[in-house]
């Protein structure tokens, strides 16, 4: 009863709901609807107003945040050969990016100079601990790692350690024409060679494209940019890989016999100025740091020499041009000895009386050539010396290149301009004496000499192709005489030339042997060799300059540099498959490896053109020999030229290359070879 009375007063307690109340909870409602109404009309007319009167400044300033240029970096293009084998190429590679303070607060500052010098121990040791002691959480190392180089430090899991793709120049070739190509700095621009020479045309132009950045991630609005846009002009060289092979083997054999300060060796194509070669030694390999400056040096364009008595071609032409002389018309040679001024005599190597102007060339006369230099007069050599291009820059792509030296000739004494007439008292460039020799080979006509064949873009179209304008310099019955008596320089007992005799052809040359000039006059036992010659003589496909700087245990330019000639020019022939002019039936042309810079890095000392002998005073750039292991060897048929010795490299084997095209045969199967293994791969046209 109790339980019961309790409940009802509670609920006496809960007062009713009032009528007056209800109406309250109404009118809320009401304003809050009232307010949620006005909020969305609100944001609707700021919506409108957005996307109307203010949307173009609400744009602009989303797409100052957002919208960025999307960049696709320059791609420098690539130096090919005559044939299209790569000479110079970008390289997808790695760089390695460190933080210093925490490697250093880990303490792994040897641990990663030990990891980088077992990877690459060409690296400065010197340099990565400076770069570990800066103060700074970020370091990008200069040193350019391959997939392989990457994968081995990573395993070393060494803290504060990172990499980043980049961008290498490499020369897969090595030292094979490296004066020519020259190299990059490290700024991507070229700094030597043809790098420099046609930089602009090489270098490439950074590709731009709108694109949409947030959370990380990118919208290209127009696409990726066309890499064709970023990369450069490919440049075709007129550079043979297989006759500057030959080249350079044989610059070290000539280096290895005589221990020059420099040498030269030019093989360029008569009819149109093309150098199909050009070597010197010292050299470098582009692919690494120069130790001396003079190294990249090129001596054939930059080096000015007297030139001796390979200008007395020149002197004899111009005297037969002008009817000054006649081929058979003898001259009196003094017996060797001629005070030619009451101060000056003029000596003879080989003394002789009478002689014919053939003669006189054959055994190379001073006192006759310039007794023939004394019917022209002093203004008259001068001018045919000038039409001859000495005393000018000769119009080659390759920077550096010198005039020479030429004095005008008011100011040549008596006996200056007898110096003159037999190459001294002057000096010019191994390429400008090989050009000017070229126009007595070209019938008389001249061609400025080049390396580049042409430029094109990146799909392959022509930007520029070098188009020759000859320049007649003789009548071609001159030209021809000329030649003619060049020939009994090689051919015959009197001349000085035997030792540049090819088997099977007939040799026009020059032998030269300048003595250089000292501090008072010119110093005893030191002299410039040279022998210049065109094969096969009647029908000249190329003049090859062999030109030698101070060489030991010799200084006469039959002697020194004629044999070279001889060697190179049997090689050259049989390469280009010229008809013997005996008839004979020319042997095959031999292998020749134009050998991959790996391959060389690898196998060390197996291919004899990335192996330089020492000169006096350097360090040779040969490698020691390294244990054989075992290799796979694949399959290259079907591929180019440049992607089997690039596979092969790659494979430490070396390559010997047989004809040209593509890849039909090779005479070791693909499988297991030992490394270092020599594969005669045949190539021929593609059908």
């Amino acid at each position: 009863m109790s339980e019961k009375r309790g409940n009802i007063m509670r609920k006496n307690l809960i007062p009713a709901p009032m009528a007056s109340d209800m109406r309250a909870v109404g009118r809320r409602a009401s304003l809050v609807g009232a307010a949620i109404c006005a909020a969305l009309v609100g944001a609707g007319v700021k919506a409108t107003r957005l996307a109307t009167v203010e949307h173009e400044a609400y744009a602009e300033q989303g797409n100052r945040q957002q919208l960025r240029s999307f960049k696709l970096a320059a791609s420098r293009g690539e130096i090919v050969d005559r044939d299209f084998m790569t000479l110079a190429v970008d390289d997808r590679v790695h760089k390695i990016a460190i933080n210093p303070r925490l490697v250093r607060a880990r303490g792994a500052e040897e641990a990663l100079v030990e990891a980088v010098l077992e990877i690459e121990p060409d690296e400065s040791a010197d340099y990565l601990r400076e770069e570990i002691a800066k103060d700074k959480a970020y370091r990008l190392l200069r040193l350019p790692l391959s997939d392989a180089q990457v994968k081995a430090l990573q395993s070393k899991g060494i803290p504060g350690v990172s990499f980043e793709p980049s961008t290498a120049r490499v020369y897969p070739r090595g030292l094979l024409a490296s004066h020519v190509l020259g190299r990059v700095g490290a700024q991507g621009s070229g700094t030597a060679g043809v790098e420099l020479g046609l930089d602009m045309q090489l270098r490439g132009r950074e590709a731009l494209s709108p694109a949409y950045f947030a959370a990380g991630k990118k919208l290209l609005v127009d696409g990726v940019p066309d890499p064709g846009v970023a990369r450069g002009d490919t440049v075709v060289l007129t550079i043979d890989s297989q006759i500057q092979a030959m080249v350079e083997e044989e610059i070290n054999t000539l280096v290895r016999q005589w221990k020059p300060a420099g040498t030269s060796i030019l093989v360029l194509d008569p009819r149109n100025g093309e150098i199909l070669a050009m070597a010197n030694r010292p050299t470098y390999d582009p692919n690494h740091p120069v130790e001396r400056a003079h190294q990249t040096q090129n001596l054939a364009v930059q080096a000015a020499y007297e030139p001796g008595s390979t200008l007395k071609a020149v002197t004899v032409a111009a005297a037969l041009e002008l009817g000054a002389v006649r081929e058979n018309e003898t001259f009196y040679c003094e017996k060797g000895r001629w005070k030619y001024t009451p101060r000056n005599t003029i000596h003879d190597a080989h003394p002789a009386e009478w002689l014919t102007v053939t003669e006189i060339l054959a055994a190379s006369s001073n006192i006759c050539t310039t007794k023939i230099a004394d019917r022209l007069g002093k203004q008259t050599l001068s001018k045919w010396v000038k039409k001859f291009h000495f005393g000018e820059r000769p119009g080659v792509q390759l920077p550096g290149a010198t005039a020479g030296i030429l004095a005008p000739p008011e100011k040549w004494s008596d006996i200056q301009m007898a110096n003159i007439s037999f190459g001294q008292g002057m000096a010019a460039s191994p390429l400008q004496v090989t050009a000017a020799f070229a126009a007595l080979a070209n019938d008389g006509v001249y061609h400025d000499p080049t390396v580049v064949q042409k430029i094109l873009d990146a799909r392959g179209g022509s930007v520029w192709e070098h188009a020759p304008e000859g320049e007649r310099l003789v009548r071609s019955a001159t030209a021809k005489t000329v030649m003619r008596m060049l020939e009994d320089v090689v051919h015959t007992d009197l001349g000085t030339g035997e030792n540049a005799h090819v088997d099977g052809y007939r040799v026009a040359g020059k032998t030269s042997t300048a003595q250089k000039a000292g501090t008072r006059g010119y110093a005893d036992g030191m002299y410039y060799s040279s022998f210049i010659g065109a094969l096969p003589a009647r029908a000249p496909r190329v003049v090859i300059l062999v030109s030698v700087d101070l060489p030991e245990g010799a200084h006469y330019g039959g002697d020194v540099a004629a044999p070279s000639f001889a060697r190179l020019g049997a090689q050259i022939m049989t390469h280009l498959g010229v008809p013997r002019d005996d008839g004979k039936t020319p042997p095959p042309p031999k292998p020749v490896v134009v050998a991959a810079k790996e391959m060389a890095v690898e196998l060390g000392v197996l291919a004899d053109i990335d192996v330089e002998p020492s000169l006096p005073g350097e360090r040779g750039s040969g490698t020691a020999d390294k244990p054989r292991v075992t290799t796979g060897l694949p399959d290259f048929t079907g591929m180019t030229l440049a992607q089997a010795l690039d596979l092969a490299g790659r494979a430490h084997v070396e390559l010997r290359a047989v004809g040209s095209g593509v890849a039909v045969s090779q005479d070791v199967p693909p499988g297991p070879v030992e490394s270092g293994r020599v594969v005669q791969v045949v190539f021929a046209p593609k059908k």
